[in-house]
């Protein structure tokens, strides 16, 4: 069944911009509890502007309408049409006004870059519903969460001074991590990782999608 809901997120947008902005005819498209159709959604909430979000699923024919993969999340505007996290929040930043979600100094620009690549790279797996639980029993996964807890350290954000695309793209991560472990085993194992995200787990732009989703205090994976 496919499901069409408008966010408008207007009061969200008002605090963010000081006005109402303009309607903007802009599509949404995938799984709601998949990791990329979140990244997209709160990218669109974080610029402060109005998107449609229509929930389908993967593998179906409306999928395969949408690009010749049948890759989701997907983004309709108009007559543009994309497919792939990178270049669906690509385009909103950059397509719409608002506060940038990459910085424009190339260095931290590439250091964006760098987080998400190793993000994609080294714990794609823990950003899906159905593999996380397998994924952080893997050695790899592990291994890097140890290593991204050093480098975050006292960090308040992956990048620079501000929330950017890199920490939304930590955020579906570590959320799932917590589904299975618990939280009190992450502040435990990971306590960097744990600060952090306890520091951005409130954002509006997570709650309006995470937000009845509570991780376990102890988790299930022991």
């Amino acid at each position: 069944m496919v499901h069409s809901r408008l966010y408008v997120s207007v009061l969200y947008a008002i605090a963010m911009h000081g006005g109402v902005v303009a309607m903007a005819e802009l599509e949404i498209i995938g799984p709601a509890h998949d990791a990329g159709v979140r990244i997209c959604r709160m990218a669109c909430i974080e610029k402060g502007i109005l998107y449609r979000f229509r929930e389908i699923d993967y593998g179906s024919l409306q999928a395969l309408k949408e690009n010749m993969f049948g890759s989701l999340p997907a983004l309709r505007h108009g007559k543009i049409r994309l497919f792939e996290i990178r270049g669906i929040t690509h385009y909103i930043d950059h397509r719409f006004n608002g506060r940038a979600l990459v910085p424009s100094d190339p260095i931290r620009s590439a250091e964006v870059e760098q987080w998400i690549g190793v993000i994609h790279s080294r714990l794609g797996k823990l950003m899906g519903a159905q593999s996380a639980a397998a994924a952080i029993q893997c050695d790899d996964t592990q291994s890097c969460l140890k290593v991204l807890n050093e480098c975050i350290g006292s960090r308040t954000w992956l990048v620079g001074r501000g929330f950017t695309l890199a920490d939304m793209w930590l955020l579906p991560a570590v959320h799932n991590f917590c589904m299975h472990t618990g939280h009190t085993h992450l502040l435990r194992d990971l306590p960097a990782i744990g600060i952090w995200y306890d520091k951005h787990k409130s954002r509006k732009s997570w709650q309006s999608l995470c937000g009845g989703e509570n991780p376990n205090t102890e988790g299930t994976t022991n």
